[in-house]
């Protein structure tokens, strides 16, 4: 079976198949940096999260230890 003029244009040369997984791999990669980029976002967040976490932990430990400090002054039974 011959191929017409037509249909020989058509047919993709190396060079075009190395173009199109060039184009390939450069997509591909842009889209792991997006997807790297959003996930060192949430890391980010979750970070934050933690630290004022941990801060509103210290201050509630303060807090309930001036409360018991200033119930025993005042002879005061502690609330449970």
């Amino acid at each position: 079976m011959t191929l017409t003029p037509e249909q020989f244009n058509i047919l993709a040369t190396k060079d075009d198949v190395k173009k199109e997984i060039l184009e390939s791999e450069e997509r591909i990669r842009e889209d792991i940096n997006r997807v790297l980029t959003a996930v060192d976002g949430l890391a980010k967040k979750t970070e934050n999260v933690e630290t004022e976490q941990t801060a509103n932990l210290g201050a509630h430990d303060r807090y309930e230890k001036r409360l018991t400090n200033i119930e025993g002054h005042l002879n005061l039974k502690p609330a449970i």
